[in-house]
């Protein structure tokens, strides 16, 4: 199994959990991440990114009162989400429908189990050799005897097949930045109270690093030559930014739709 110790050197290479995610469900999305090529911001991405913003604020200050919660919608927005709202293009009405959806989600948030709550959107960033830097952010922490939980808030109605590769990168990217294990890696669905957790043992960990080590030689690999990358069709394809020019995408949109 490859590790971070068989990454030739190179130029910076920062590795996200998104990138991690979008090359196991296609190497060629992941490789047009890299060359600046994203999707169009959705309704959907700033409605999830705005009760994020709530549940932590609800963690580390208290319950947002029912009658100032339509301020606290504005004001996270104005300071955290603006040019996310601008790019979507809400008009007033349909930023209202959006904090009473996301009012919704912060209601149900709010019957959750908290215990034990140590820190709410923890960035994280660890060199792991080669040039490559594994960073992001974890939506919470929980500390108890057992060591520490990491949590990732889900705002869907389901958990994503990809949930779990996440999840074990989030695992590893905590190994590698405190040097020991989280007592566990979940994701919960704050819609449904859903939650899926993996394993975090030695030989998952050994596992995520693999995958990861594997992928970043090969993007830096496609990179300097200039060469295209496996693409893979799938339900993602709705929402890739490579679709106009991909024919496996867009035969995957059709029979799906």
């Amino acid at each position: 199994m490859a590790t971070f110790d068989d990454i030739p050197d190179g130029e910076d290479f920062p590795v996200s959990a998104t990138l991690f995610v979008t090359y196991r469900r296609c190497p060629q999305q992941a490789l047009g991440r890299l060359q600046g090529i994203y999707g169009p911001p959705s309704r959907a991405s700033f409605k999830g990114a705005l009760a994020h913003r709530l549940f932590a604020r609800h963690l580390e200050d208290g319950e947002i009162p029912k009658d100032d919660f339509d301020r606290v919608c504005r004001q996270e927005t104005g300071a955290n989400l603006n040019s996310q709202m601008a790019s979507v293009g809400l008009k007033p009405s349909e930023f209202r429908a959006v904090v009473s959806e996301v009012r919704e989600l912060y209601d149900t948030f709010t019957g959750l189990p908290t215990d034990g709550f140590s820190e709410a959107e923890a960035s994280f960033e660890s060199e792991v050799g080669g040039g490559v830097r594994l960073r992001g952010r974890i939506d919470a922490v929980f500390s108890s005897e057992k060591g520490d939980r990491i949590v990732d808030w889900k705002t869907s109605a389901y958990l994503a097949g990809d949930t779990e590769a996440q999840l074990g990168f989030y695992a590893l990217a905590w190994v590698k930045l405190h040097g020991s294990r989280p007592s566990a890696s979940e994701a919960i669905s704050v819609t449904t109270g859903e939650t899926v957790g993996v394993e975090v043992s030695d030989a998952a960990l050994a596992e995520t690093e693999s995958e990861v080590a594997g992928m970043v030689t090969e993007l830096r690999e496609a990179m300097a030559e200039g060469t295209k990358l496996e693409r893979t069709a799938g339900p993602h394809c709705s929402w890739c930014p490579l679709l106009d020019d991909c024919s496996e995408g867009r035969a995957a949109e059709a029979l799906l739709s």
